[in-house]
């Protein structure tokens, strides 16, 4: 009889396990689908996520081609663009988080302030081209953001009028230039944008997408060029006001890191060196309501199992019977939590959400148990829906200051010391003489 029991409570296990992955699924799907319609009119007045180009001076080579055309050899002429790196690039960035709230979804905001000053050295064009004309290139050239502020001096003389730099059209230098042909450039601009921020070091990079999204984490993806950029006297320093950080691929990691207080502040520091990767930083995203209901729900099967073991052994031990309608009863209290979760943070903040849901789920349970059992045995099986159900769920709101989260680590702890208890309460047991159905343990 004792197994007819224990297969009954393993199906209502099942039952609720795959109970709580259709209810993971549609938080994921409502979320989804909040994000995508709210996502587009935050980028419409943010911008997405932000590509810095700094100013690219290159020279125009006039190359030939050969063909055939209806079996006779042609030659065609194309120009190519040769682009000079600088030889010395001071830059600093400052990332100010603001966060905007569209509905009940959080999107990662930030406002950035850019400053760059270039030199570039003349002398590096090779001598039969020095007498073509040289060109500078703004590197303004996202529609989706919206810059401010700007300022741009050559040589210490403001470029005017602004127009040029928002038709991001070519300017020719040659007027422009210092008597020893060097070109120096301070540029200066504030923007907004969102998930990340991109600091194009490769200027002839394109982007095949602007993100993909790996891990619940934005990725930048580039396609790589033959062309590589040479750093020299090379430094970029990023100051952030936040603490949690991740890094898009394929981008250099910085030099040096120093972290004040809840700020961060980020140094690439590069000589003699080439590379064709890029210097980025993604920002850290709010946690929104529908991600975590997903999350919980998709681990609540691991509460209810350990609840379940616990709840078994812990009748042996006191010599309490429970049929396995009670633990039909019992795992909807489980379910009541997250469904009241997941329905009530689309309207409440999730942090009262959460509260609430976990004091009807706790009720439900010690008002059901204390119906047939002492008042102590109902607080003790509460206070262990507290620790598996509560406790667990609650761990999936923080993170470490790297980013990771705690709920593998709190479910370690929490899985040692569970195992230690039963083993210690249990260690004189005879497990022969003992029905886990019934009362009698002898």
């Amino acid at each position: 009889m004792s197994i007819k029991k224990l297969i009954a409570i393993a199906i209502i296990f099942l039952g609720f396990s795959i109970a709580w992955m259709i209810l993971g699924g549609v938080n994921e799907g409502r979320t989804w689908e909040q994000t995508r319609k709210s996502l587009k009119r935050v980028k419409n007045a943010y911008g997405g996520p932000l590509k810095i180009n700094p100013p690219l001076i290159y020279y125009e080579i006039i190359r030939q081609k050969k063909g055939q055309v209806n079996g006779f050899e042609t030659v065609s002429s194309y120009t190519e663009k040769e682009f000079i790196d600088p030889s010395r690039t001071n830059v600093e960035i400052n990332l100010k988080l603001e966060r905007k709230k569209i509905g009940n979804l959080w999107f990662p905001v930030f406002i950035a302030a850019y400053q760059g000053e270039y030199e570039y050295n003349i002398e590096s064009v090779p001598e039969e081209f020095r007498s073509q004309p040289l060109f500078l290139l703004l590197g303004l050239n996202s529609s989706e953001s919206i810059y401010r502020s700007i300022e741009m001096k050559i040589n210490d003389m403001a470029v005017q009028p602004l127009s040029k730099l928002v038709a991001n059209t070519p300017i020719e230098l040659r007027s422009k230039m210092d008597s020893t042909g060097n070109v120096k450039v301070n540029y200066f601009y504030m923007t907004t944008g969102t998930d990340y921020i991109l600091y194009v070091l490769a200027g002839q990079q394109e982007p095949l997408q602007e993100a993909v999204r790996e891990d619940d984490i934005p990725r930048s993806k580039y396609a790589s060029t033959e062309r590589l950029t040479r750093l020299d006297n090379f430094n970029v320093k990023l100051t952030t006001d936040f603490k949690i950080y991740d890094f898009p691929d394929r981008t250099i990691p910085p030099t040096k890191r120093e972290q004040f207080g809840q700020k961060n502040e980020f140094i690439w520091q590069f000589d003699k060196t080439v590379t064709g990767k890029n210097i980025g930083l993604i920002v850290p995203k709010e946690t929104n309501p529908g991600e975590i209901a997903a999350r919980i729900s998709f681990f609540a099967p691991i509460s209810l199992l350990f609840f379940f073991v616990v709840m078994i052994i812990f009748g042996i031990l006191v010599k309490r019977k429970l049929h396995p309608m009670h633990y039909f009863f019992l795992a909807a209290t489980f379910l009541s939590f997250h469904l009241m979760f997941s329905y009530s943070a689309d309207h409440i903040s999730m942090y009262s959400a959460f509260g609430i849901a976990s004091i009807v789920s706790c009720l439900l349970t010690f008002s059901y148990l204390v119906r047939f059992n002492e008042w102590k045995y109902a607080t003790i099986s509460m206070s262990l829906q507290l620790l598996y159900l509560i406790v667990f769920s609650w761990s999936f709101f923080y993170k470490s200051t790297t980013g990771l989260g705690i709920t593998g680590l709190i479910v370690t702890i929490v899985s040692v010391i569970t195992l230690f208890v039963l083993m210690q309460l249990t260690a004189k047991l005879d497990w022969k003489s003992v029905d886990v159905m019934t009362d009698d343990a002898r």
